[in-house]
């Protein structure tokens, strides 16, 4: 099967055409998630587009800052740090193949994150893909 797929990407002349350098380098630079909610806790700023700006008030009830971090409560009170970018990457690695326990399945991953105290948006669904 390994080689029927080089074979046909072999023959397929867009999978032949060289990238524009520009369009191989660009990197779409996310802004933080959590910076509208620090900006709304802490200075009562909200986004300017009135969708977000009610998303975010209603959902930063589950949200408070201490030392300037980011904390959610969990189901249970729970505070839950906040993290993003690179912390994301690290904590899901030293979860799934770290001290936590070996290689952990994508559920599993999901809720010994939330045990250890990590949280963010898309923490669910990064624990179900890192884990296959």
């Amino acid at each position: 099967m390994k080689q029927d797929a080089a074979d046909l990407q072999g023959k397929c002349t867009k999978c032949q055409e060289c990238l524009d350098i520009k369009e191989a380098l660009f990197i779409e630079e996310a802004g933080d998630w959590r910076q509208p909610y620090l900006d709304f806790l802490e200075q009562k700023l909200l986004p300017s587009n009135r969708n977000d700006a009610m998303k975010i008030q209603k959902k930063s009830t589950r949200f408070f800052v201490e030392d300037w971090l980011l904390f959610r409560r969990g189901l249970n009170q729970a505070p839950l740090i906040c993290i993003d970018g690179d912390e994301v990457t690290t904590v899901l690695k030293e979860v799934h193949i770290g001290d936590c326990g070996e290689h952990q399945g994508g559920s599993r991953l999901f809720k010994k994150i939330l045990e250890l105290g990590y949280y963010w948006p898309t923490l669910e669904a990064d624990s179900l893909s890192f884990a296959r």
